[in-house]
């Protein structure tokens, strides 16, 4: 199950009230793929699917589809903010899932993949300690 952290509840809060939608929520989803696995999306939604599971936190929801759900497992939605920007990021604090590696190389041929160093929410390239495969 995903979990989100006590910053990314407070974030969610506020980003939606700003959006003019205190009602709606998060919704993380799977797509794509490459030498790191699959890419995600987080984006507002105003309500849940079918077979899609709701996190909530604080008052917080975020909605996950059962396929992202399981890929997910373990994964902590979290929120970051420095000199380079601010964000929700997906990290797995306590390590990748079984075979949730990745193989760095060249072969993603557009930009965001392995070892790009792009802020994609602590995935591949990124370097982030809270998660992802930091490939370098």
């Amino acid at each position: 199950m995903i979990t989100i952290s006590d910053i990314a509840a407070e974030k969610i809060k506020d980003i939606l009230k700003v959006e003019g939608a205190p009602n709606s929520a998060l919704r993380v989803t799977a797509t794509g793929g490459g030498c790191c696995g699959p890419q995600y999306e987080i984006m507002i939604d105003d309500k849940s699917g079918d077979g899609d599971i709701v996190v909530e936190k604080e008052g917080a929801k975020v909605f996950v589809d059962a396929v992202t759900a399981k890929a997910l497992s373990g994964a902590e939605l979290g929120f970051i903010s420095d000199e380079r920007g601010e964000g929700f990021v997906l990290g797995f604090p306590k390590g990748m899932p079984s075979g949730g590696g990745c193989g760095c190389g060249s072969s993603e041929s557009s930009g965001g993949g392995c070892g790009s160093g792009e802020r994609s929410g602590g995935g591949c390239g990124s370097g982030e300690s809270s998660g992802g495969c930091g490939c370098s």
